[in-house]
């Protein structure tokens, strides 16, 4: 039931015929309609809603604009039928994996945009979708991953079971999986590996968090599965590292709040055997060796944030110079960076730093950053 304010807010909006108001419409896409290669309309809910060239269409790991612009070797990225991912193409062109149904038919889609109160025109500024929001957690009980990234035709990941679900990852350009990673965040080389095989041959445990949508046609085999777009293991696992003989930094969250606070957390790694013990050396940069020796442990070192605002780079250390906190194994950290600040920035590049004065960080990355408006 409408509160008296939002009553009377309503009533104010009905009076202007102008005036637009915001709608968000979460639900089956249950038609497409091309005016042109980038305009027409979706229906969702009965909800008919006009969309363009200028509308965002966005996935968990791509957009529409990123891909329609991208080059790969010079060569524009295509779709099956050779085409370019114009809006038709993104709305209704090839078939999802395992579903019946042409592109995002039938799928759930979250719609932001506006409506015109007197025409009932409904125009979006944002069309996402993941197909479905399909989440599975809890254990690995079998895999057969031939290449790094367990993606090769007949590559599975099974869970919970026996019997429990297959989980393989989604390889359609608009909603790409993301690598596998361990605990830290860390990207895995899976090659003729075995989650529930440690690194002396030994049986492990192995926990998982899967996402993406549950096919509904089989895919592997006669068997139906969950086509993911990220999946995660619960535990570090230096012994499926791909690059374990490098420091290694990620970012799990970057918060910043305007005119109040930024936080940013993750996780570093240590150069590492597969059994989790340091194998020292120097860092090398392009190549080269430097005199700057690697870290041993996860808890080494400090971590620093580089935020760009209004044309200043800003650099914070952690409020209470904290040094991440070595994890296990040992040559694991976790890291938080939290800091007073006035305004943010759209992304960070997070430092893993010996001291101060070294020429060189151990480790690097970049990371966009989720804004937040103080309440």
């Amino acid at each position: 039931m409408l509160s008296a304010v939002a009553a009377a807010a309503l009533t104010g909006v009905c009076a202007t015929a102008q005036a637009q108001v915001l709608v968000e419409i979460e639900g089956p896409m249950s038609a497409y309609t091309a005016d042109t290669a980038n305009s027409g309309s979706l229906t969702v809910m009965n909800n008919k809603i006009e969309v363009t060239a200028a509308t965002a269409f966005v996935s968990p790991t791509e957009t529409r604009d990123e891909l329609f612009a991208r080059r790969v070797n010079g060569q524009r990225v295509l779709n099956q039928a050779g085409a370019v991912y114009n809006v038709s193409n993104w709305m209704r062109g090839d078939t999802f994996r395992g579903r019946a149904a042409r592109g995002l038919i039938g799928a759930t889609v979250i719609v932001t945009g506006t409506v015109d109160p007197v025409s009932g025109i409904i125009t979006a500024t944002e069309v996402f979708s993941d197909i479905a929001e399909n989440v599975i957690l809890g254990a690995v009980s079998d895999n057969v991953c031939t290449n790094a990234k367990c993606n090769n035709p007949g590559d599975y990941i099974r869970g919970n079971g026996p019997t429990g679900p297959l989980f393989i990852p989604n390889m359609d350009n608009r909603l790409p999986a993301l690598p596998i990673t361990d605990a830290g965040l860390f990207e895995l080389n899976l090659t003729n590996k075995k989650f529930n095989v440690g690194p002396t041959g030994a049986p492990v445990v192995t926990s998982f968090g899967g996402e993406g949508y549950f096919s509904e046609r089989p895919v592997v085999g006669t068997e139906q599965a969950v086509v993911y777009w990220a999946f995660e293991l619960g535990e570090n696992r230096p012994d499926l590292l791909l690059n374990p003989g490098i420091p290694e930094i990620s970012t799990l969250r970057v918060r910043c709040t305007e005119g109040s606070r930024i936080e940013v957390r993750g996780f570093v790694h240590a150069p590492t055997n597969a059994a989790g013990a340091p194998i020292g050396g120097n860092l090398r940069v392009n190549g080269v060796a430097t005199n700057i020796p690697h870290p041993a442990t996860g808890g080494a070192g400090r971590i620093r944030v580089e935020m760009e605002v209004n044309g200043e780079v800003l650099s914070l250390l952690d409020e209470d110079g904290a040094p991440p906190v070595a994890d296990l194994p040992g040559v694991y950290g976790v890291y938080q960076v939290r800091q007073d600040i006035d305004q943010c920035g759209d992304s960070v590049t997070v430092y893993w730093e010996r001291n101060a004065t070294d020429a060189f960080p151990w480790a690097t990355t970049t990371a966009p950053v989720d804004r937040l408006r103080e309440e």
